[in-house]
């Protein structure tokens, strides 16, 4: 019994490493093309629509090879998807050092979205598995601390690459992460726990626990918050503010740190505090303090702002994934893979949602008014959700 314990503390550790490294080196490499690839695109002959079209590729393969992904991962295990990911990941960057037409890029872009289904689906799974419940909120938080470090560094570092030896050199340095990545993933996760061959479910019978479409919800929810402010925030602050695109960049940081330190100790904390009630407290910070983006007077106060919005994210994203498991767990079910699948389209469609939603929006309204409108929205979801959780009491 207790050489079962111990092997078990120590795959724990080596599920965590691997994913939290995981989930760091695929946002660090989906970061790090920013600064970069838009120029180099122009100098093929791309439109800016093509480029739009060029980011927004990401978002699209991830949605469609995420359910893929999902059954796979409950079907074969764990370590063979976050593999097939990796090779996908180095081949896209690969394919992005070398290519010499527009078109190469797309398909480099896309190769990336659909190894990210990959990494994500079975990396969160694997947590899943070996976690209790009462440990899932902290590991994931963790993982999630992964993502957003590697969201920080990942246009920092490509910048300064790109500045420093040419266009080759930030792939160069990627394919370098992407192998110590790999190494991790193939010499960590030889010990992986047997899947439950008899446990394969399907998605109409997990999208029949009701319960799941609010967690479904909150997820949308946390994803579109912070991207609705990528296409809008950044021109209040230059016209209203007259802050410099290089001070952008670092309030655009703000939120993703105060999200990255939060995420672990939220999660922790929702175990103690009831997660569906550590969800309402951040609808409940994120719907008072949106509209206080364009309503501060200064800079300081602006971070403050962006620094409790990124703590919301924490308080909204931390506890939904251990409860997607608790949910899933009370149904009898342990197709984990199949479940983060889920929480992985959610998540594209609140990446694909806010952005689109905020532009429209703030182009017939203004962006304040728009932002008053997204506080609205989520003042009416905590309605039903405090409705929800009253009905299951």
């Amino acid at each position: 019994m207790m050489e079962s314990q111990v092997k078990m503390s120590r795959l724990q550790k080596a599920a965590l490493w691997v994913v939290a490294v995981a989930v760091f080196t695929d946002m660090l490499i989906y970061g790090m093309i920013v600064p970069i690839i838009p120029s180099y695109a122009k100098t093929l002959g791309a439109t800016q629509a093509e480029i739009g079209f060029l980011f927004g590729s990401y978002a699209i393969t991830l949605l469609l090879a995420t359910p893929i992904s999902g059954v796979l991962s409950d079907k074969v295990g764990r370590r063979l998807p976050m593999i097939l990911g990796l090779f996908g990941l180095v081949a896209a960057t690969i394919l992005f050092g070398f290519a010499n037409s527009f078109w190469l890029l797309i398909v480099a872009r896309m190769l990336q979205g659909i190894s990210a289904a990959a990494t994500w689906t079975a990396g969160l799974a694997l947590l899943a598995d070996v976690f209790p419940l009462q440990e899932r909120g902290k590991a994931m938080g963790i993982a999630l601390s992964g993502q957003a470090i590697g969201m920080l560094l990942g246009p920092t570092i490509g910048g300064f690459l790109y500045q420093w030896g040419g266009y080759h050199l930030p792939f160069i340095f990627a394919a370098a992460i992407a192998l110590i990545d790999g190494i991790l993933r193939i010499t960590l996760l030889h010990d992986e726990p047997k899947q439950d061959t008899e446990q394969r479910v399907s998605y109409r019978s997990i999208l029949k626990m009701h319960s799941l479409f609010m967690i479904i919800g909150i997820i949308i929810i946390g994803a579109a918050l912070p991207s609705a402010l990528e296409p809008t925030l950044p021109l209040y602050l230059h016209n209203v503010l007259h802050v410099s695109s290089g001070t952008i960049g670092l309030l655009f940081a703000v939120p993703t740190l105060a999200y990255g330190f939060t995420a672990p100790v939220i999660g922790t904390l929702s175990n103690k505090l009831g997660r569906n009630q550590t969800m309402i407290i951040g609808l409940i910070i994120a719907a008072l303090c949106f509209p206080f983006v364009t309503l501060v007077p200064n800079i300081i106060t602006e971070i403050l702002v962006l620094a409790v919005l990124g703590i919301s994210f924490s308080f909204l994203l931390a506890p939904a994934l251990p409860e997607l498991t608790y949910l899933a767990d009370k149904n009898g079910i342990r197709a984990y893979g199949t479940l983060f699948a889920i929480y992985n389209t959610a998540y594209s469609i609140g990446m694909f949602c806010g952005p689109t939603l905020s532009g429209s929006l703030s182009d017939l309204f203004g962006l304040t008014n728009t932002l008053y409108i997204f506080s609205l929205i989520l003042l009416c979801y905590l309605g039903l959700f405090f409705l929800k959780i009253k009905k299951q009491a």
